[in-house]
């Protein structure tokens, strides 16, 4: 029986590298790496010393070095890159030196930057403070000292939230630090690096933007479709692409790099493939992706997408067809060898799905019906595109975020095309550019046209978004998906996707089979019995406190809040919560027992007059209360020798019945 993966060569070394990354990320067992890669080449060598009349019988053996080999590669360069995320942290503050290696982050009292620490060879946060001038105008590239202790990120500690430590993590950095406006100096010194350079280049563009005179929406919109560059986007604008299913248009990726190699062919398509030198036009394509990657700051997204693009065309200077499904496999193996945690990044796993839905999926999803107008037959064949993508990454999305956008093929369609237009129309405001350097009288009527179509557009996509997402149940929300059930769902996919283009029985008896399991399993937990528990959450904007006492669930109210206090009662367990100091200057003979008290919202209690009331065994202090009030009570607490639990400094308060 001949290996299905002989075809596919790259994916037959892509599965013993991804094998690799694994064992290493989460077992640790780089000492073995050498190991494997030795076994992986003795049995490789042993392979060509193989009897002749025994080489067909013992052909998988080249294979199986191949395989050991590549595991152990893919342990080692995952524990270096492992070795870039470790830091030792030191007690004090210090003198350091930064790179800064992207654009800033407004944040609501700073300005975050990503920054190279070239001494340390680590990358940190630093958190800049808002009062600081100089601070807004730091460049990528830009060199300057600090004087601050580099600090762990933190998770909230909330049960399900997202792992930000792990997030950090991956994407190599170690932690981070608060720099005061007098606390830095800005060197003059500027990084030559080709990243920095990519980013400059980047807001050289982004000010050209400006200068065109679109509104704060227009220009958000348009830095974020065609550079990636989402700063200036307002939150209700990215909750509308969020709820319409269309929020990857505003990350540069394979769907903009594909439409600028469109761009590119179409501008290229008097080059015949039988003419002597059409090896110039895959090369030139080649060259312009790379300057589009570039010029949106080298982001990995665009990376993947240009490298994939990058094989294809190669492919074909060396005639080579049908190469594409290749390409995507090739470009994923390179970019695991070269940095690991991609494995890890959520961005990684969608553009790889999505991409590899619609190089595999897409052609048959369109052949099922046959549409022989030719506009018809485009409108299917994107709704094909958008619906495969969606089938690919939509379980992806359930496990990672748990929300389901209702409407996201409606949204597709009409976004999509929309996205396609206005990268033309900034191709035309390219063109224009250039042309107004040559006859510099006629910049007005050369940006005209370009700059109102482009307007329009923006127009229509933003009436488009509001309209879908103010429709009823648009975004389903609050879904939650394990590891299995996120596998079980991609049998469900597969299998049904093979049934119906193949027609094959044993397809629909899988997929049969992963639906019953899946339900089976959610029915199993739906008629647990959920233990009584009672949760205080790391939430600094305002007060959450939930509760559980025989599967009925409740929270901390409003009118809970006014009142100042809650009372609840867990079996031989009670909990007081107080939101404010209702009882300061009461007195009792018989003090209540509380066995955990929770204070929250009101900065003013003290625990000298909350005692003469209450004999209290633990003290809950919530995120809500100030961080000097936290510290204020934590104090008293020692003094008063009773046990608490500060959910800012050690994550959310969690107790089972």
């Amino acid at each position: 029986m001949r290996n299905p993966l002989s075809k596919i060569p790259f994916l037959f070394l892509l599965i013993p590298l991804i094998a690799g990354i694994l064992f290493q990320y989460y077992l640790k067992i780089e000492y073995l790496s050498i190991v494997f890669f030795l076994i992986g080449i003795l049995v490789m060598l042993l392979s060509y010393f193989v009897p002749k009349d025994r080489q067909f019988s013992l052909r998988w053996l080249f294979g199986f070095g191949v395989i050991f080999a590549i595991t152990g590669i893919g342990i080692s360069a995952t524990a270096y890159r492992q070795q870039l995320s470790e830091f030792a942290y030191p007690d004090d503050a210090r003198i350091y030196k930064g790179i800064v290696t992207d654009s800033p982050q407004e944040k609501p009292k700073t300005t975050a930057y990503r920054v190279c620490l070239p001494k340390e060879d680590r990358q940190i946060v630093c958190y800049f403070q808002r009062d600081s001038l100089e601070a807004s105008r730091l460049q990528p590239g830009d060199e300057f000292l600090f004087y601050g202790k580099i600090q762990p990120f933190r998770n909230m500690g909330n049960p399900d939230d997202f792992d930000y430590v792990r997030y950090m993590y991956n994407q190599n950095f170690v932690g981070s630090v608060y720099v005061p406006s007098d606390s830095y100096k800005v060197t003059g010194e500027v990084s030559s690096s080709f990243n920095c350079q990519a980013l400059r280049c980047r807001q050289v563009i982004l000010r050209f933007y400006k200068s065109l005179g679109f509104n704060d929406t227009e220009y958000a919109i348009l830095s974020a479709l065609t550079l990636g560059y989402q700063n200036d986007l307002t939150d209700d604008l990215k909750q509308g692409f969020r709820t319409t299913g269309t929020v990857h248009v505003l990350s540069v990726s394979g769907l903009h790099v594909g439409i600028i190699y469109m761009m590119i062919a179409s501008l290229l398509g008097f080059v015949r493939r039988s003419a002597k030198y059409y090896w110039i036009k895959p090369l030139l394509t080649i060259l312009l992706l790379w300057v589009y990657a570039f010029i949106t700051g080298l982001p990995p997204s665009v990376v993947r997408a240009s490298a994939m693009l990058s094989i294809f065309c190669a492919s074909e200077i060396f005639g080579r067809k049908n190469f594409s499904i290749h390409a995507l496999f090739i470009a994923a193996f390179f970019m695991l060898l070269v940095n690991p945690f991609s494995l890890f990044d959520i961005g990684f796993q969608l553009s790889f799905m999505s991409v590899l839905s619609i190089l595999y999926l897409q052609p048959k999803a369109s052949a099922l019906v046959k549409v022989k107008n030719k506009y018809i037959r485009n409108v299917w064949q994107m709704f094909t595109l958008s619906l495969v993508a969606q089938l690919a990454t939509f379980p992806i999305c359930l496990y990672y975020f748990g929300t389901f956008p209702t409407y996201f093929f409606v949204a597709n369609l009409v976004i999509v095309p929309l996205v396609s237009l206005i990268m033309y129309a900034v191709g035309a405001i390219a063109l224009a550019k250039v042309l107004s350097l040559i006859l510099p009288d006629l910049t007005f009527y050369l940006y005209y046209l370009p700059v109102k179509a482009l307007q329009l557009l923006v127009y229509l996509m933003t009436s488009a978004i509001g309209i879908l997402e103010n429709l009823p149940h648009a975004l389903v929300q609050g879904v939650k998906v394990s590891l299995a059930d996120l596998l079980l769902i991609f049998v469900i996919i597969t299998g049904l996707l093979m049934f119906l283009i193949h027609k094959r029985l044993k397809s629909f008896v899988i997929t049969l089979s992963a639906i019953l399991l899946l339900l089976g399993s959610h029915i199993y937990n739906n008629l647990k019995t959920k233990p009584d528990m009672f949760t205080v959450y790391n939430r600094r904007q305002a007060p959450e406190v939930r509760w559980n006492i025989g599967n009925s669930e409740s929270c901390l109210s409003d009118s809970d809040i006014s009142t100042g206090y809650k009372y609840i009662g867990f079996h031989d367990n009670n909990i007081l919560i107080l939101s404010s100091d209702v009882w300061h200057n009461k007195e009792t003979e018989n003090k209540l027992r509380v066995h955990n008290l929770v204070l929250t919202h009101d900065n003013n209690f003290s625990l000298y007059s909350l005692t003469q009331l209450l004999d209290v065994e633990n003290i809950i202090l919530d995120a809500s209360l100030s961080a000097y009030s936290r510290y204020r009570l934590a104090k008293e607490c020692q003094k008063l020798n009773i046990t608490y639990h500060d959910v800012v400094q050690s994550g959310a308060f969690s107790l089972i019945f």
